[in-house]
């Protein structure tokens, strides 16, 4: 089976769902799941301050989310088309750049730490120390960052202790927002990574530990008996982005049957930039392809 991860997307749904279909017609061949490793942007009701923010000013694409909630007409039948003929549905997790209230309203209505996120059923948010069976693959999912203080964002104790005691090499796959302590340093030098997520991955020893938050692609790296890979962000965020593109590094896919997780880097990924047409887009995809 072949599972597919996204790094941070930033609101950027449509983008997402329009490169996982691409992935899938080039391969000819549909993935039996789809996990993103938080930092959805998941506002439903964008706040001004949020709508003010300069990423939201430089790209409008960063509140696709919200405009996703409230398709209709041809947008909407768009999205319900490839929901229903090309794409599982997409699990996410919390990352630091959410509407944590709603993501909170949601975990308490959710079914074993699963809730539908959309009306069409198309992203899924799952709550923090969750385990899920995806196909023939056990998936532990912990959002948040490691904070000084607590917070919103910050990694949620009862989540950590819960995943904490999961035997020993019990989980295929760890995803987290936060990464291991030491992969890389800032702009003044300091190390990154979060010493709750190296500590954990030493106990519990997942086969895989895959992460964002970062916004660069790092790894695989091996960390005793893990190895760990760190996704680039969908699109560059930086102000003097003038072009923004789909990055390369930004999905990865798990070949289940040949056990080799690896990053996606082909060129085609650039052709999804911003302004991007997704309901051309889909039309396009009506028309030159059969459903998987």
């Amino acid at each position: 089976m072949k599972l597919a991860f996204v790094g941070d997307i930033h609101g950027r749904v449509l983008h997402t769902m329009a490169i996982l279909c691409a992935w899938q017609m080039k391969h000819r061949v549909k993935l039996d799941g789809i996990v993103q490793v938080g930092d959805l942007g998941a506002y439903p009701e964008p706040s001004e301050e949020v709508r003010q923010e300069k990423y939201v000013r430089l790209d409008a694409a960063e509140l696709d989310y919200s405009r996703m909630l409230r398709a209709t007409g041809k947008l909407a039948d768009a999205i319900r088309y490839v929901r229903d003929r090309h794409l599982k549905p997409i699990h996410f997790i919390r990352g630091n750049h959410e509407d944590f209230d709603w993501l909170t309203s949601l975990e308490q209505q959710s079914s074993q730490g699963v809730a539908g996120a959309d009306p069409f059923d198309i992203y899924r948010y799952v709550a923090d120390g969750t385990i899920l069976r995806l196909g023939s693959v056990t998936i532990g999912f912990l959002g948040g960052i490691q904070t000084a203080s607590d917070s919103p964002q910050s990694i949620l104790p009862s989540a950590y202790t819960r995943l904490l005691g999961q035997s020993p090499g019990s989980l295929d796959v760890l995803v987290t927002h936060d990464a291991p302590y030491g992969i890389a340093t800032n702009y003044h030098g300091h190390l990154q990574g979060s010493t709750l997520i190296t500590e954990l991955i030493e106990a519990i020893r997942p086969r895989y530990l895959i992460a964002g938050h970062y916004h660069h692609m790092n790894g695989p790296r091996r960390y005793g008996d893990t190895t760990y890979l760190g996704l680039s962000v969908l699109v560059d965020l930086k102000e003097d982005a003038l072009e923004k593109k789909v990055q390369p590094g930004s999905l990865a896919i798990l070949d289940t049957d040949s056990n080799v997780l690896s990053y996606v880097t082909d060129d085609w990924l650039a052709e999804f930039r911003a302004g991007f047409d997704f309901e051309s887009f889909v039309e396009q995809l009506r028309r030159s392809t059969p459903a998987l």
